[in-house]
């Protein structure tokens, strides 16, 4: 990736959280900023799950809570040739 595909950022963190990763890039082989990008990946992929699961939960609730869309199960099955 090229630096023009990357942007910078400041952030601050407690110093345990710090310590925590001086540790953990000494076991695991990452850099501290390897690391960081990993855990928001991971946060933005989480959130990513969350929207459309609540999305999922929304078409559910309105499905069973719709009768002209419940109307619809009884085709279910149904030969329609």
């Amino acid at each position: 990736m090229t630096n023009s595909q990357n942007s910078r950022i400041t952030i601050t963190l407690p110093k345990y959280i710090n310590d925590e990763l001086d540790s953990s890039k000494k076991e695991l082989g990452y850099s501290k900023n390897e690391i960081i990008k990993m855990a928001i990946e991971n946060f933005l992929e989480e959130r990513k799950k969350a929207k459309l699961q609540n999305a999922v939960d929304i078409m559910q609730n309105e499905y069973k809570s719709n009768s002209e869309l419940t109307a619809f199960t009884a085709l279910d099955g149904e030969d329609f040739i």
